[in-house]
């Protein structure tokens, strides 16, 4: 069977405990994620118990073809039901579950759990999609890009979960934060809840977001460790980039995070010197100190023909994060940083 974009929501939150299969699929894994952790929690009561939720990934089913199947069929050693999740990178990575699916519609494979499939964008034509839409027990549940509205209406929905609430200009800023990628979403406003504190103890009058507290969140975060590590790059510092984006993913930065800190950059750049500096800071661009000083010279260092490349390969970077199968965000984040800062280093050589 294939949930709509209207009822993929509820039928995964209350899912049909007749069915013993679902994959979960599309560009943005970070929605993919957010929606397997609705099912998985709907499913077993406990989504981290080890004894009764086996973590798979396609790399395990590739080592031992045989451990999804005879995952599904053992039964629970202390009681309670059983849950196989597999986490599957490329469509060829899904054909032993597509495989097992078949055997178990036929009545040739037992299962004993339920079964539950995250994978990225898949062509109908693809052997997962053809296994579970017209499977029986079975569910195949696209997980569509997300519209400005939708990250709107989730962020919404979390922060009045909380007893908070977007004011204006902070909503103005913080939704293109989160635009895209529902795992990032998903992190920022978990950030602004630990930051504004729980809602039994929050001070009167601290129920309302507003633009400073997400000014102050963000510079306590990823976001000001990634402004530091672009810095570095775009200035040509290459082994002070390297260093600095360890520590930023290490600190828990994002791969996607990291692309569009540069994007960012590469437009103030951009708008400093077409627009002036007035025009930049306007949009963000540091005004003082050595940042400010820094970005000056980046400015004077790229060309806007340098910038336009830089920019283009930024693009392509993202566009890789949402293929199906593609190496990691951080790992595409990281090449991308090193190019533009080995870029910069030979442009400061030649002046």
């Amino acid at each position: 069977m294939k949930a709509t974009a209207r009822d993929v929501n509820t039928r995964l939150a209350q899912p049909d405990r007749e069915l013993t299969a679902w994959l979960i699929y599309g560009p943005d894994r970070g929605l993919v994620r957010e929606r397997a952790n609705v099912l998985v929690r709907a499913l077993v009561e406990d989504p981290d118990d080890p004894f009764n939720v086996t973590k798979l990934t396609d790399e395990d089913l590739k080592a031992d073809p045989a451990t999804l199947a005879d995952n599904m069929a053992a039964l629970s050693m202390l009681g309670g039901d059983r849950l196989v999740r597999v986490q599957i990178s490329s469509e060829a990575g899904g054909a032993p579950v597509a495989d097992f699916l078949k055997d178990y519609e036929a009545g040739k494979a037992p299962a004993e759990a339920w079964l539950v499939v995250e994978a990225g964008d898949l062509k109908p034509a693809g052997k997962l999609r053809k296994a579970f839409e017209p499977a029986k027990k079975a569910l195949a549940a696209p997980c569509y890009a997300e519209t400005g509205r939708d990250l709107a209406d989730f962020a919404d929905e979390a922060l009045a979960a909380e007893g908070l609430t977007l004011a204006a200009e902070a909503r103005a800023r913080f939704l293109p934060l989160i635009e895209g990628d529902r795992g990032v979403a998903r992190s920022e406003i978990d950030k602004l809840i630990l930051y504004k504190g729980p809602k039994d103890i929050r001070p009167d009058g601290e129920d309302s977001i507003t633009l400073d507290d997400i000014e102050a969140c963000a510079a306590s975060g990823g976001e000001a460790a990634l402004d530091r590590v672009v810095e570095t790059a775009m200035s040509g510092r290459v082994r002070e980039a390297d260093a600095s984006l360890a520590r930023a993913l290490a600190g828990g930065a994002s791969g996607v995070g990291l692309v569009r800190t540069i994007q960012r950059r590469i437009d103030l750049l951009s708008e400093l010197k077409s627009g002036g500096p007035d025009a930049a800071m306007r949009l963000g661009a540091p005004r003082f100190g050595p940042a400010a000083d820094a970005f000056k010279q980046q400015a004077a260092l790229w060309t806007d023909r340098a910038l336009d490349q830089a920019r283009q390969a930024a693009f392509e970077a993202e566009r890789q994060m949402k293929r199906a199968g593609a190496a990691p965000a951080e790992l595409l984040g990281g090449d991308l940083l090193l190019k533009l800062a080995l870029r910069a280093e030979a442009m400061s050589t030649r002046r």
